[in-house]
């Protein structure tokens, strides 16, 4: 069985939706309609049933008021009780227990309540504190990117939410989730492992349910492929009739592209039937196959292509740090070289990234591997190289390189891991929870992520349905030699001696950068990531350090260095 840890910050997000039988649905005003993502009170509250639609919720939502200055929080008495009776009560998280708002709410007449999170990221999970016991309601949080698109039609009570099951609610409903469809093995996948459709293809396939109460003629999954505003693939499975309450699983053809593969391609699933179906938001899935110069199992930005958490995640009751990894192996890595690790972190609103460290490692993966829970032994893993970043300042949610100390070839048809760790509880690790790699994983028999806190190995996080949102940066393998002759940059930087700012001109450098600052017993005393452009110069204000000469390291994105000292004179 799967080995999971409970997140202090994510309990079961809609546990996995029920398979997208319960959803938090906005029904007006227009314009707004549509799914909200959510997460509901875990064992207490009413828990939507899945089964009963006489617990379903449609009602306005309503702020509430418990006559404080502070944003709706609903810690106290609500004042706003007559405006409340018979609607859903909206309050934003924090200052009190979940139970306490939700206590607030139902004692002025509120019929359910949904809690705005003040985080960033996806909503989160809910303890009963002392008072949940006490709620016969449904209870659900919102992102608070949701909460801040309808806050100004909760002020006026103007959004009519529907909250519950779907399941025979409407007659025509067929319906699918993230974890009914066939992703890509990638979300990034390297060029070089995927030069044709024999080395690499996508494999495509959709399970469909039936929800309504009246059986589905002529119902079909049809999925597309398209890149650039061109559609390369568009299949639709046999139509059937699919009775209620039924399920099928359904294959199409596999998709490639024989002249091989380039760009961002986006795979579009979705659920047609015979009748016009009446809950049509839950009949359509994307997801997203960039092919670059990374491996990643997580979606990428279609402008940065950089990998997408949807949320960062810490496990419960950690100080002292953990460890997020992703595994990769293929039949023609030895054509890759490794040569850094992108990821992001976040923390706590009262916190910040300053000076925390972070470490990554490239493990060769010794164990062996027979399917996708298998978990590593600290035995079993063997360090062939590792990087260093110190948060310079609070960069927060924000896509960071760190490179390897060594470039490493890789080898065919070795298992290895990449992890990333952190070493306090501050630091927030970024993961995904907009795929779902079990269907995949049926067929290829493979991990993809795991973590450890502590001395235990996981296979994930409870509710999080992806894996870590790491990228592993590589390069052509035959280009090693060549990179090694020119990673030197040669800068002059002026004035030098000097006293207040150095001048660092960076001509025909592009991407990112980050700095450090030795002092002769070796210490680092001051370090800063910068952007940097093509004809540009970088400034670098050394005001505080101290007289004497000091060395100054960079490191680009690109792989390439430089190092030069400087005399500072006051």
């Amino acid at each position: 069985m799967m080995k999971t840890r409970l997140l202090t910050l994510l309990l079961l997000l809609g546990t996995a939706a029920a398979k997208a039988q319960v959803t938090v649905y906005v029904q007006q005003p227009p314009g707004l309609e549509g799914p909200l993502e959510f997460t509901w009170a875990n064992d207490w509250g009413q828990t939507p049933d899945l089964n009963n639609t006489a617990n379903n919720v449609t009602a306005f939502a309503c702020f509430v008021d418990d006559g404080t200055t502070a944003d709706s929080l609903g810690c106290g008495t609500l004042v706003n009780a007559a405006e409340l009776a018979g609607k859903i009560a909206v309050v934003y998280r924090g200052s009190c227990e979940f139970g306490v708002k939700a206590l607030n709410a139902q004692n002025a007449g509120a019929v359910a309540v949904v809690i705005i999170n003040n985080a960033a990221g996806a909503p989160v999970g809910m303890g009963a504190g002392a008072q949940g016991a006490n709620i016969t309601i449904p209870v659900v949080m919102i992102s608070q990117d949701a909460g801040a698109a309808l806050a100004s039609d909760f002020a006026n009570c103007a959004v009519e939410l529907f909250i519950g099951s779907q399941t025979n609610f409407y007659q025509f409903n067929l319906g699918f989730y993230k974890n009914d469809i066939l992703v890509p093995r990638y979300g990034e996948v390297n060029s070089l492992i995927a030069s044709n459709a024999s080395e690499f293809f996508v494999q495509i396939g959709a399970m469909m349910h039936n929800y309504g109460s009246a059986a589905m003629d002529n119902a079909a999954v049809n999925a597309t492929v398209i890149k650039e505003g061109n559609t390369l693939y568009d299949q639709t499975s046999p139509p059937i009739t699919l009775n209620s309450g039924d399920s099928l699983y359904v294959t199409l053809p596999d998709f490639s592209e024989a002249g091989g593969y380039s760009g961002q391609y986006l795979i579009t699933y979705t659920l047609v039937g015979g009748t016009a179906d009446e809950f049509a938001q839950n009949n359509s899935i994307a997801v997203t196959l960039t092919v670059g110069d990374k491996i990643s199992y997580v979606p990428s930005d279609a402008t940065t292509l950089l990998p997408l958490p949807n949320l960062h995640v810490v496990p419960a009751a950690n100080t002292l740090g953990f460890r997020s990894c992703i595994s990769f192996k293929d039949a023609n890595a030895s054509r890759l070289a490794t040569t850094g690790v992108w990821f992001s972190a976040s923390r706590a609103a009262d916190t910040v990234l300053t000076d925390e460290v972070m470490t990554a490692t490239l493990y060769q993966w010794n164990d062996a591997v027979t399917g996708p829970t298998t978990l590593p032994t600290d035995a079993g893993l063997s360090a062939l190289t590792t990087g260093e970043y110190i948060f310079p300042s609070d960069e927060n949610s924000v896509p960071i390189y760190m490179p390897f100390f060594d470039v490493v070839t890789l080898n065919d048809n070795q298992w290895y891991l990449v992890c990333l760790d952190s070493y306090s509880g501050v630091v927030r690790h970024g993961w995904d929870n907009s795929l779902s790699y079990d269907r995949l994983q049926t067929i290829t028999l493979e991990p993809n992520g795991c973590l450890r806190d502590g001395a235990t190995w996981y296979n994930g996080f409870t509710g999080i349905t992806g894996p870590p949102s790491l990228a592993m940066q590589v390069i052509d393998a035959n280009s090693i030699g060549i990179q090694e002759q020119s990673t030197e940059v040669e800068v002059t930087p002026f004035p030098n001696p000097t006293c207040d700012e150095i001048r660092i001109p960076l001509k025909g450098q592009t991407g990112a950068a980050r700095v450090q600052v030795y002092n002769t017993a070796g210490t680092t005393v001051l370090e800063q990531r910068t952007s940097i452009g093509g004809d540009g110069t970088f400034t670098m204000d050394v005001s505080d350090l101290a007289s004497g000469t000091y060395l100054f390291k960079m490191a680009f994105d690109n792989g390439q260095h430089a190092e030069f000292s400087v005399q500072v004179v006051k």
